[in-house]
């Protein structure tokens, strides 16, 4: 199983909209996918019909009988299941805090995973002990972007961030690339930062990108993918496109 970080230092870039569509859009070309909620806002949860979990990812992280497959519940996504997130995941945070290699915990959890292809990590933006766990956790990072002027300034404090845990914890961790999943293309400003973006980090920046995109939004109101609400819309083939750029990373 490949795991997959999906982080940015700021918020309102498209985090928990990025890990819904690009679930689906992999689980659409045949992969089984493992959708693991970090984030204690809760927004993967609350955006995809599941079943009622009888274990939470703080029970998983917390627990040491809780084993993945007892937290990881079916989803109304044909292809991919959910570690739903907590309503107390402050508490966890305090608890892991207060332990000797606590920031191991999934990574221990996942080691055990069968019948998945990829899992995804939907965080938060804060870089608290739970962000540290889906990092040591993960073969590769990906780092949404919206083409807003701020979106860079986190894009820096993320870079900081991967460089940090890869140097001291998770050595094998690798930047999957970064895509403009929030862009406005009638906006000159928001084409200057793309360009910025492109121009600074070449190798990084994927190709496939996402306008905003009302349908979207009604898809995450309605417990969607995209790709499932409305196949023929463009943001259905600009996921699509996403998923096969990430898909192609990852086998070169």
């Amino acid at each position: 199983m490949t795991t997959i970080t999906i982080g940015q230092r700021k918020g309102g870039n498209g985090k928990s909209t990025s890990a819904l569509n690009l679930a689906g859009a992999f689980a659409e070309k045949g992969k089984r996918v493992l959708l693991i909620d970090l984030d204690d806002q809760k927004n993967s949860t609350s955006a995809i019909e599941a079943e009622a979990p009888r274990h939470t990812v703080e029970d998983l992280l917390l627990r040491p009988e809780v084993a993945l497959s007892d937290a990881a519940v079916a989803t109304a996504w044909e292809g991919v299941s959910l570690v739903a997130a907590s309503l107390s995941l402050s508490g966890t945070i305090r608890e892991l805090d207060g332990e000797v290699g606590s920031h191991l915990a999934l990574r221990e959890k996942l080691a055990a995973a069968n019948g998945f292809d990829l899992c995804l990590i939907d965080t938060s933006p804060s870089l608290n002990i739970l962000v540290v766990n889906a990092l040591c956790a993960s073969r590769y990072l990906f780092i949404p972007l919206s083409s807003k002027y701020f979106s860079l300034q986190g894009l820096g404090q993320t870079l900081e961030a991967f460089a940090k845990v890869k140097s001291r914890l998770n050595a094998e961790l690798e930047i999957l690339g970064m895509a403009f999943v929030l862009h406005d293309s009638r906006s000159s400003l928001a084409r200057e930062v793309v360009q910025k973006a492109q121009e600074e980090y070449p190798e990084l920046v994927c190709a496939s990108m996402v306008g905003q995109n009302i349908k979207i939004e009604e898809a995450q109101v309605m417990r969607r993918s995209i790709l499932s609400y409305a196949s023929e819309d463009r943001g259905s083939a600009q996921y699509r496109a996403l998923a096969a750029e990430l898909l192609g990373r990852m086998a070169g």
